[in-house]
């Protein structure tokens, strides 16, 4: 789910100089044509290849025609043409990046341009604002994956374990970890997922707060963040990180070694198990709660219209028209009205609908500034990554003293 993160400090300085041109055409001279840059797989590609070829044949405004870049080389590829004026007229961003473009020039503000032909009231908020920043709406989200939780219900009822209903704190988690821990098989396995930022949620706090600022050392960010280190550096209930990260938290899950994992709602468990070599029943239950509240982690994507578009009606078209197409392709969509449909699509998440539901409800993502990316690297550097290894195994020591000094290099990259 999460795609590596690139520098974007030099590349960001020639966005602006590289806004300025776009489509040539306009829909007097006939469809506009259209680019649409996705960082789509073979799979994907093809599906999203028909779905194109519909919206194209529906309407003679715009013609659409999909560019495909490697996940890996997405980001790289798309600041080196928005630099050198080649722009993509519409492409994907991840949430984490949707401030910086938008700061820079590069995105088209939608606000008041697309909300007669989508209603933004049905969008969930923790996808919606994922692609709003300050106020201003510059995309439209086409997946809002929340965080959940896969379970392996055979060895629920080996352990004699009541299957959990969502009812459940992380204190109850890590009991019921430890409680299917036994020789070589371990109740919960993570390497960075779920982020340790939804620890601090479910204790009221966070990394950056909704005005900007930097909380990450605060009281209440702490304590979700002890809570977490002692969760996932307890081998009575935690397979060690050295050994989740060889063997790989899904594959552990699959073969039977580990019994929870956590991933996004759409993600292919059901069908990876169902062709292991010992298939087991597989459930899913919502993220635990924290002191305060109940949150999980939303992934959210959207589709962006370029500001060097030069026939915005179009562009604005082609955007509205791809996004509802879109909801009847990628689950879950994150509209409230086409949450539910996951069953419809992926008939294997049938079971999970309510949890999928719930879930959704109760998503949100990051707050995210225009410097996320290095932002993120810095945290997942000097707080996660030790926080998950446990230095190593050799311990962390003050987890107040450590967010401490990840906050104050935060607020020098904000400062600077």
């Amino acid at each position: 789910m999460r795609q590596r993160l690139i520098p974007l400090t030099a590349a960001l300085a020639l966005l602006a100089a590289g806004c300025g041109t776009g489509t040539d055409g306009t829909a007097a001279d006939g469809p506009v044509t259209l680019t649409v840059a996705t960082w789509a797989n073979e799979t994907e590609s093809d599906e999203l290849d028909a779905i194109l070829d519909r919206l194209n044949a529906a309407q003679d405004t715009y013609h659409l025609e999909q560019m495909v870049v490697p996940g890996g080389e997405y980001y790289t590829k798309l600041q080196t043409m928005i630099a050198g004026r080649q722009s993509p007229d519409l492409f994907w961003l991840s949430q984490e990046y949707v401030p910086a473009y938008a700061q820079n020039g590069t995105l088209t503000d939608l606000t008041g341009l697309v909300e007669d032909a989508v209603d933004l009231d049905d969008y969930l908020p923790g996808s919606l604002d994922a692609a709003t920043v300050d106020g201003t709406l510059y995309g439209l989200p086409w997946i809002g994956q929340p965080y959940v939780v896969y379970y392996n219900a055979d060895r629920f009822d080996e352990a004699g374990l009541d299957e959990p209903d969502g009812d459940w704190d992380w204190a109850a988690f890590r009991e019921t970890a430890r409680a299917l821990t036994d020789d070589g098989r371990w109740g919960y396995a993570t390497t960075g997922t779920p982020p340790l930022a939804l620890h601090a949620w479910g204790e009221g706090g966070d990394y950056v707060d909704a005005a900007g600022e930097i909380v990450l050392d605060s009281p209440a960010t702490v304590a979700g963040l002890e809570s977490a280190h002692a969760l996932i550096s307890d081998p009575t209930a935690t397979m060690p990180q050295a050994l989740a990260q060889s063997r790989g938290v899904e594959s552990a899950f699959v073969d039977g070694t580990v019994a929870m994992v956590v991933g996004g709602a759409a993600d292919d468990i059901e069908r990876k198990v169902a062709e292991a070599d010992e298939p087991f029943r597989v459930g899913m239950a919502v993220i635990p709660a924290g002191s305060v509240a109940q949150v999980t982690f939303n992934w959210t994507a959207s589709t962006v219209l370029s500001s060097t578009v030069t026939d915005t009606a179009a562009g604005v078209d082609a955007l509205t028209d791809l996004t509802h197409a879109m909801f009847d392709w990628k689950i879950p969509a994150p509209v409230v009205s086409r949450v539910g449909d996951i069953a419809d699509v992926n008939p294997q998440k049938a079971y999970a609908v309510e949890v999928v539901t719930r879930s959704a409800e109760i998503a949100r993502g990051f707050h995210n500034l225009p410097q996320q990316n290095e932002l993120g690297a810095l945290v997942w550097d000097d707080l996660e990554g030790p926080l998950l290894s446990d230095g190593d195994g050799r311990g962390v020591g003050d987890v107040a003293e450590l967010a401490a000094i990840t906050a104050a290099r935060m607020r020098a990259v904000i400062e600077r």
